[in-house]
């Protein structure tokens, strides 16, 4: 990837996708024509939600990095949902019509959740480093008795 990376277009254009793949499950596409490119926009999607979520976590610079990583989370609980449509729906690209599929969404959840768990971890130690005052009471004691 570049040194500059634009996150929220690239979140963005994988919410539009995931759009798209989850309209693609509700419809009845011919899987001929359809379930190769659905797996492999899948897979794309898959990989792309795993270095942006690397690319957050490495730029500790990043201005508006908090609010990307909720919208990576947000895109996050979406695909867990296109993968567990694709594992329970009965549509004409599904684990029910397709059962060598199960392997494969299965291990693609598995990567959802463990990059979900990063995004909460991340999150939650964030927000208890903002919850810790800068200066202590005993700090500020000090710095008052000194006026």
């Amino acid at each position: 990837m570049n040194k500059h990376i634009n996150f929220e277009d690239n979140i963005f254009l994988i919410n539009i996708r995931l759009r798209m793949v989850q309209d693609i499950l509700v419809l009845e596409p011919d899987p001929e024509l359809f379930l190769k490119k659905t797996m492999e926009d899948i897979d794309f999607i898959d990989d792309t939600l795993g270095l942006l979520l690397d690319g957050l976590l490495e730029n500790p610079h990043l201005i508006e990095r908090n609010e990307q990583l909720v919208n990576l989370y947000d895109i996050e609980c979406q695909f867990l949902q296109i993968l567990t449509q694709l594992l329970t729906g009965s549509g004409n690209i599904s684990v029910l019509r397709f059962p060598v599929l199960r392997e494969k969404t299965t291990f693609l959840q598995a990567h959802s959740m463990t990059r979900k768990k990063l995004i909460d971890d991340f999150r939650n130690k964030t927000d208890q480093s903002n919850i810790e005052p800068l200066v202590s009471t005993d700090e500020l004691s000090a710095l008052l008795k000194k006026y």
